[in-house]
């Protein structure tokens, strides 16, 4: 459900930016890999832990920044400057641009105009809240 309403949000604005905050095991990759199946039903997500960012179609794109954020020693949410640096050296900055769908886990600050907001919380009785802005 969360999946399909998030895929028609991507596809009415003609791409978009998705931002996936959640604790480790909450289930963001398997969100991201059936928001990519309903925009490419040919495509074959997986996580892009070790890769960083994968790419499933011409447009559509999957980072996973948390492997950055442990490389840089960041434990706590880097100021601007440094989310930007970074985020120019992978070239994820480049993809941001309209026409693209991008999916990304452990956003840690990163934040752009418009971007879909998903926070996975885990319930005590293992359920999954979605919360989407």
């Amino acid at each position: 459900m969360v999946a399909h309403q998030v895929a028609h949000r991507l596809q009415q604005n003609n791409g978009g930016v998705v931002l996936l905050c959640g604790a480790m095991g909450a289930g963001k990759t398997t969100l991201v890999g059936e928001i990519v199946q309903i925009l490419c039903p040919t495509a074959q997500p997986c996580s892009p832990t070790y890769t960083i960012i994968n790419q499933y179609a011409e447009n559509i794109f999957h980072a996973d920044l948390y492997r950055l954020w442990e490389s840089e020693g960041v434990a706590t949410v880097p100021d601007q400057v440094a989310i930007n640096q970074i985020m120019e050296s992978i070239g994820l900055l480049d993809l941001c641009i309209a026409g693209n769908y991008v999916l990304i886990e452990w956003p840690n600050g990163i934040d752009f105009p418009q971007a879909i907001h998903i926070t996975i919380n885990i319930k005590e009785d293992g359920n999954r809240e979605f919360i989407v802005d």
